[in-house]
């Protein structure tokens, strides 16, 4: 086998130090191929041209990286600086020195130590560890017999759970309050701790803040979707695509109540066919429109224009405000916080050093929002709720900016609410909701206030209304990674049809 010993050596090591999986099998055929004896040159010599392209194949099988589809999507639409900043960010000097250590030891020690037979070892130790229940992958060898103690049977009765919840709006009425849904592109609450942003005043200014609200989803399409058919219960993100009956979407449901739907962005919504996602999967069929009367405040990165979010909303509260009747229900969706976007006349070429200022200013900008709204004297719930987190940091298993693992960092957003408007509020921060919630909860909500308005001469207090958001255990999901939290509060994590692992970030 010779150098190729290091392959199998260096994944095991990754795989035991929970940087990547390890499906053993593969790798212990692959290894077996290589190391058979072969009698012909010519058959040495085609084994050393295929090893190769099977290597990297089976180590971005056994990685965390996207799926093949989807990075081939994203990476035609990427600029070539995005692409260079991504490639950047993936390189781990600390594995990389360690490689060339490995590769300096090989060197030195190749004649004395029978590297073949301890890279066949390293291969053999993850099943072993994991049998003897000390590793990533041992949740696969542990079956509880109580059933919250299995992450698999923890998930199907989620699922079961989650399929009995439908929201109840009352039909043909006219709500008392217009509303505006702040669907926030890459902000989680630890991207608001990397750049110290907690505390922003922004957060002072809600009535209600939920602290546990869980995004479900790590990527923009299935995150809109989930938050439209949010008056349901969650289902699996293999159902997402499939569309929802009328019943669980969240703005035809709206509608029914009697709100004039309208979704606005400020990008031009053509990236992943986002425009028609809300189109034709959302229930805002005909009722999407592109903010490109706002200044362009900077470019995506694939080099599409980014509006202004402070006059695109502006312009449309204008709008609104000279329209009158009918109750406005209207859907934003911003994308200023997207990494890899490009801010015109920055000094810096990176979007992770960007960032703090660009939620500064999306930040601001809100808040001078709620500021304009204030000064009208019109009724109007303001809801915030980010898709996912932009992964500043990253963790052991993904570098900075990656999010296929929807793990705790990347989807536990600031959820908010803001009742703009009420006579005689009281000052002295929000009420937090601190256990685990998501969209349905937080729809719940929205269906009290709607079915009993909160600016009548006697209507109950918010905090009254508590009662009505109920809760929703952590699951979060892409198309091939799924995590759980469990009843101790830690995280498991199981990626396609492998074992479940722990999730340690």
């Amino acid at each position: 086998m010779g150098a190729w010993s290091l392959y199998f050596l260096a994944k095991a090591g990754l795989y035991h130090a929970g940087s990547i999986g390890f499906g053993w099998i593969g790798n212990l055929l692959f290894a077996a191929a290589l190391a058979w004896p072969l009698r012909w040159p010519w058959a040495r010599r085609a084994r050393r041209w295929l090893a190769w392209p099977v290597a990297l194949g089976l180590l971005y099988h056994d990685s965390f990286l996207p799926g093949p589809e989807r990075l081939l999507a994203g990476l035609g639409g990427f600029s070539a600086e995005y692409l260079w900043e991504l490639a950047a960010r993936a390189v781990n000097p600390w594995v990389a020195l360690a490689l060339v250590a490995g590769v300096a030891a090989y060197g030195l020690l190749a004649r004395w130590v029978p590297f073949t037979v301890v890279a066949f070892l390293g291969i053999l130790s993850v099943p072993a560890v994991a049998e003897l229940g000390a590793g990533p992958a041992a949740a696969s060898a542990v079956h509880s017999a109580a059933a919250p103690a299995d992450p698999q049977a923890r998930l199907q009765a989620f699922y079961q759970d989650e399929s009995r919840r439908k929201l109840h709006l009352p039909a043909g009425g006219t709500p008392a309050f217009d509303l505006v849904v702040l669907h926030v592109c890459s902000l989680a609450w630890d991207d608001l701790d990397v750049v110290g942003e907690r505390n922003h005043p922004l957060f002072a200014r809600f009535d209600l803040l939920f602290s546990d609200f869980n995004s479900a989803a790590s990527y923009s399409g299935p995150a809109v979707l989930r938050l439209l058919y949010g008056a349901c219960g969650q289902v699996r993100h293999g159902q997402l695509y499939r569309g929802a009956p009328r019943e669980c979407q969240l703005f035809p449901v709206l509608e029914q109540a009697g709100f004039k739907t309208g979704a606005l962005l400020n990008h031009d919504g053509e990236f992943d066919d986002f425009s028609k996602l809300l189109e034709y999967r959302g229930g805002l069929r005909g009722k999407v429109q592109v903010s490109r009367g706002a200044p362009v405040h900077m470019r995506s990165f694939d080099g599409s224009p980014i509006y202004d979010d402070l006059a695109a909303l502006s312009a449309w509260w204008r709008q609104r405000q000279g329209q009158g009747g009918q109750p406005a229900a209207l859907y934003y969706n911003t994308v200023s916080l997207h990494d890899g976007n490009r801010v015109s006349g920055s000094d810096t070429r990176s979007s992770l050093a960007s960032y703090k200022p660009r939620l500064h200013k999306l930040l601001n900008d809100f808040d001078r929002f709620i500021g304009q709204l204030e000064s009208s004297g019109r009724p109007v719930v303001l809801v915030m709720v980010p898709e996912h987190g932009a992964s500043l940091r990253g963790d052991k298993m993904q570098f900075a900016g990656m999010r296929e693992i929807p793990g705790p960092r990347v989807t536990l957003v600031p959820a908010a609410v803001k009742l703009i408007g009420l006579p005689g509020r009281q000052g002295g921060g929000p009420l937090v909701v601190d256990r685990p919630t998501s969209y349905f909860d937080l729809n719940s909500l929205l269906a009290d206030l709607v079915a009993d308005s909160p600016y009548g001469a006697r209507a109950r207090p918010l905090s009254a209304r508590l009662g009505s958001v109920g809760t929703t255990p952590f699951v979060s999901e892409n198309e091939d990674v799924v995590v759980v939290r469990n009843a101790a509060g830690g995280y498991r994590m199981k990626a396609g049809q492998g074992a479940w692992a722990s999730y340690a970030f």
